[in-house]
């Protein structure tokens, strides 16, 4: 296994068999901070190094969809490897039988339509061999999982923990607006003390002083917070394994004006500065109510 530090360090040009796991490779780098580009004519490849502000998280996908890869690319590869010495070409694989039940498990057609799938993942092999011996790692996907091809490429990044990579963010809402669709995990907190009820608190919010402190006076409050914030804690390294990057929790209530925002801030802050990041929003702020 290559370095990391000498792996991943860009440009890389990402390239391959279809089917053999490009995408998975290059949203895994996406998720490191790299840029990527997917399938550009090659005649703007060279300029689009060229013109690139941040070049060293540069990636670009190539494929047999791209006119004149396996004729023109070679040429291609040797001027940019003369400008920049830290470029990478990474060439991914499989082998026919699996290619085969890839295609056939994702009822897509292979790109090259005019033949059988078994020819046409013959003649893509045989037409990009001289560039799989440009490659400056082959990465063989035959027994991979696309989540062992992530957490393969994350190994050779130097990431120790997928945690690293977790984005949670804590979202507030309204019942009366709906539940967020993409939360993976939604707390209803309907069942606290309500300080609409107060007249004084109705005008204000959750993120308020007062508010704050009318609602930390109540016990159930506080062993709320804390169970929640025990689970999603616990929960946490688990979506990392999956190699989940971005946590959406939920934190609801009637009006989505007190109780739900003052407990997803209380969360919030109880989960910054542990290795994730953490942000919090108020999906409904404009929709508040007296």
């Amino acid at each position: 296994m290559a370095p990391a530090s000498t792996l991943f360090r860009g440009p890389f040009v990402i390239t391959g068999l279809s089917g053999g796991g490009k995408s998975v490779l290059s949203r895994s780098l996406e998720d490191l901070g790299y840029n990527c580009v997917d399938n550009i004519p090659l005649e703007l490849v060279e300029e689009l190094f060229r013109r690139s502000q941040d070049r060293e998280k540069l990636v670009v996908v190539l494929d047999v969809r791209t006119a004149g890869m396996a004729e023109t690319f070679p040429g291609i590869h040797a001027r940019l490897n003369q400008q920049y010495n830290s470029l990478r070409l990474i060439f991914v694989e499989a082998a026919d039988s699996v290619l085969e039940q890839r295609f056939s498990v994702a009822r897509r057609p292979h790109p090259i339509r005019n033949m059988v799938l078994e020819r046409a993942i013959s003649e893509e092999r045989r037409g990009f061999e001289p560039i799989r011996r440009l490659a400056d790692l082959v990465v063989d996907t035959t027994s991979l999982s696309p989540h062992d091809l992530r957490r393969h490429i994350l190994e050779l990044a130097g990431v120790e923990s997928p945690s690293e990579l977790m984005k949670i963010e804590i979202q507030s809402f309204s019942y009366l607006q709906g539940v967020p669709s993409t939360a993976s995990l939604v707390f209803d907190v309907r069942f606290l003390p309500n300080p609409y009820f107060e007249e004084k608190l109705r005008p204000l919010s959750g993120s308020d002083d007062p508010v704050g402190r009318w609602l930390t006076g109540h016990d159930e409050v506080l062993e709320a917070i804390e169970r929640i914030g025990d689970l999603v804690e616990y929960l946490v390294p688990s979506y990392a394994r999956e190699l989940k990057t971005h946590l959406l929790v939920g934190v609801g209530c009637t009006g989505g004006r007190h109780r739900s925002v003052f407990v997803a801030e209380q969360l919030a802050g109880r989960l910054k500065g542990q290795k994730q990041s953490v942000e919090v929003h108020h999906r409904d702020r404009d929709n508040w109510r007296y």
